[in-house]
């Protein structure tokens, strides 16, 4: 049986409260506003938002406006198809020693045509 949109969120959840457990993070369930990602997570003052998918799943025009919103205030942004790709985002856009580090590196990054897939 293929996963579902929910049990990856449950994993990645699982994931979360596991291996960052200083780690803040909200599961969007608002089923009456559409284009909020899946989850917020907040890292080390950090803003991340993941919308999950699974499958051949693309985000729909109004998530990818939301992100691309989200980018412009600077938040990281990233479509997630694993807890490892989850894992992978939040290592990479919270790469730096410290947190005015990572600020600086994402200033610095704005305009990278990667921030979300």
């Amino acid at each position: 049986m293929p996963l579902s949109e929910t049990k990856l969120k449950n994993q990645v959840i699982s994931y979360l409260r596991r291996e960052l457990p200083l780690a803040w993070f909200y599961k969007c369930a608002d089923r009456f506003t559409a284009g909020i990602p899946d989850l917020i997570i907040c890292k080390e003052g950090m803003f991340y938002a993941v919308e999950l998918k699974v499958g051949s799943n693309k985000a729909s025009p109004i998530q990818e406006f939301v992100m691309r919103e989200i980018t412009k205030a600077g938040g990281r942004v990233c479509v997630c198809r694993s807890v490892e790709e989850v894992r992978n985002f939040i290592n990479r856009e919270g790469g730096g020693s410290n947190v005015e580090d990572r600020r600086q590196d994402h200033s610095a990054s704005q305009d990278r045509p990667d921030r979300y897939q």
